[in-house]
């Protein structure tokens, strides 16, 4: 694998890892808005929040759904900064990579940095 290769191999990589991070959260966002109706017809029944809400598993739901939205983040983070790092590696600028981005440059200069300090096993992102 050559230089110029190894930092969209990686880019790929976080995407693939992105694209399953998605699919677990769709199923998870499926499975929780299954529990939120149950939980609206119990309410619009008449039942009590308090039953309801411990028989829907309330805390439990909410942070499996937290621990999901934050794993997604996670990967979503990474596959930015792996993209970074990958058009920094074929010659982008800052400034390029703000407006691909659609943030500004000193944000575009923050994930660089990150994305190198990264690369150079600094970060420890992963």
């Amino acid at each position: 694998m050559t230089a110029v290769e190894r930092p969209r191999d990686i880019a790929l990589e976080e995407i693939d890892e992105l694209l399953a991070a998605a699919r677990r959260l769709r199923a998870d966002l499926r499975a929780k808005e299954a529990v939120y109706r149950q939980v609206s017809r119990q309410l619009r029944r008449g039942t009590a929040v308090s039953a309801t809400m411990q028989e829907s598993g309330a805390s439990t739901m909410r942070q499996e759904l937290t621990d999901a939205l934050d794993e997604f983040e996670r990967c979503r983070h990474r596959t930015r900064l792996a993209l970074t790092r990958a058009g920094l590696d074929e010659g982008m600028t800052i400034g390029e990579l703000g407006r691909a981005w659609g943030f500004s440059r000193q944000l575009a200069a923050r994930y660089a940095r990150e994305a190198e300090e990264e690369a150079r096993g600094v970060g420890g992102a992963r």
